[in-house]
């Protein structure tokens, strides 16, 4: 028995990656979670396949998991819990699984995720579109080829990028620890069920200027990598570097100024739909708080449509599963 490996950052392998949403700039928000099957591993790495033990029950109408770990000192198991909740598409399945990740959690089983920045990248023209007025990836988004590398400092994660299908540095966060040698990316987990998780939160420019040498180690010197990330953003939005007289606070501002420019002018593309359809009903989503009835609209509202494209009826009930879990 080992239980220091429980609390072990999962690698960057176990991790599933997934494009959350899409905003009119063409900024794609990507998630990072992980699969039930990693926690099983986890587990079975830590103390073994015979030293622990899952069961679930419902208290008060909501699903809960008990995830038991055998304790020699007290001869009996020491059980943790958390309460799962259900999916818009496969309900009993998805809580099922829901409450055991997140009893996992409590054990230390990838808690470092909770750590993971905001994962912003800014989309090529082929790998996103508009339908409807309505931003959506294309085939040519294929999160599922990119190669990730991560690194840890203190248990939490301090450094983490990703290369797409062509070698192309696409996103990378933290300050990288000096190596001997290039890093090795490793593909994501090929993702089996979909893990909602939270609501999009506000856009970062994914640092992508001057890629030429992105990941070599950094020498000592007297850079400032506040002062770094601040220009390559710049550079990102702006296409050059920002005048060197100019300080922090003004190269920030001028980020969030140019970052308005682009929701506001993706955001007057919106309107000018000639009857009913069901995206008509994508910013009603948040405006229901009681779970039940919102469970109840949510089937309501798909049931009239069942002609709408299925891109559509996706994208519908992808942003009920992040409020219904937002609600409960």
């Amino acid at each position: 028995m080992n239980l220091n490996e429980l609390t072990r950052p999962l690698d960057i392998s176990d991790i599933d990656f997934r494009v959350q949403s899409i905003n009119n700039g063409g900024y794609a928000t990507i998630l990072a979670y992980k699969d039930a099957r990693v926690d099983m591993a986890r587990l079975d790495a830590a103390v073994g396949p015979l030293g622990w033990q899952r069961k679930h029950e419902f208290i008060n109408g909501k699903l809960f998991c008990h995830v038991g770990i055998y304790s020699p000192e007290y001869v009996d198991f020491v059980w943790k819990s958390d309460v799962g909740t259900e999916s818009m598409t496969e309900a009993a399945k998805g809580e099922s699984s829901d409450s055991f990740k997140r009893a996992c959690f409590n054990w230390g089983i990838g808690r470092e995720l909770y750590d993971y920045p905001l994962i912003s990248v800014k989309l090529n023209d082929n790998e996103w579109t508009k339908d409807g007025g309505r931003p959506k990836q294309t085939y040519n988004l294929k999160i599922r080829d990119w190669t990730w590398y991560s690194e840890f400092t203190d248990g939490r994660i301090s450094f983490i990028a990703a290369k797409d299908e062509n070698g192309k540095v696409r996103f990378k966060w933290g300050q990288m620890k000096p190596k001997e040698v290039e890093p090795e990316f490793k593909p994501a987990a090929a993702p089996v069920e979909v893990q909602e998780e939270v609501q999009p939160a506000p856009v970062q420019v994914a640092d992508e200027a001057n890629v030429k040498g992105i990941l070599k180690p950094q020498a000592d010197d007297e850079s400032d990598p506040v002062r770094d990330a601040l220009i390559a953003e710049y550079n990102q939005l702006y296409g050059k570097n920002p005048d060197k007289r100019m300080k922090n606070e003004t190269i920030k501002k001028a980020i969030q100024d140019k970052v308005d420019e682009i929701l506001d002018e993706g955001s007057t593309e919106e309107e000018e739909v000639e009857e009913e359809s069901i995206s008509d009903f994508f910013d009603q989503v948040k405006s229901i708080t009681d779970p039940k009835q919102f469970i109840q609209w949510a089937k309501d509202t798909v049931g009239k449509f069942p002609d709408a494209p299925q891109e559509h009826v996706d994208m519908f009930k992808e942003l009920c599963n992040a409020h219904y879990k937002s609600i409960m």
